[in-house]
């Protein structure tokens, strides 16, 4: 299945990455978001059907959620041949 981030999520992810490398030491940003895609590949490999996200703002779009590490928010949905990542957020700015 091919996996397609929409660019306000890639971007979302990067900028996430780069305060994890700033946090960290050098090159833990980029180990992070590598291990970051390839969860979201093994997801979309596996067709993972999540809950609709409880966030009224993600369920009006009707994207599912899954946390990575427990504090990342990433919001997609699975469609006919791609899976599709929309949004990646930090889980403490959501209202619930």
């Amino acid at each position: 299945m091919i996996v397609h981030y929409n660019q306000r999520a890639y971007n979302a992810m990067r900028k996430a990455a780069r305060w994890v490398e700033d946090v960290n030491t050098s090159e833990a940003g980029e180990r992070w978001f590598i291990k970051l895609r390839k969860e979201i590949e093994h997801l979309a490999e596996i067709k993972a059907q999540y809950a609709i996200c409880k966030n009224p703002s993600l369920a009006r779009y009707k994207y599912r959620c899954f946390a990575h590490k427990d504090k990342w928010v990433v919001a997609y949905k699975l469609e006919p041949e791609q899976f599709v990542v929309y949004r990646f957020i930090f889980g403490p700015w959501l209202d619930y």
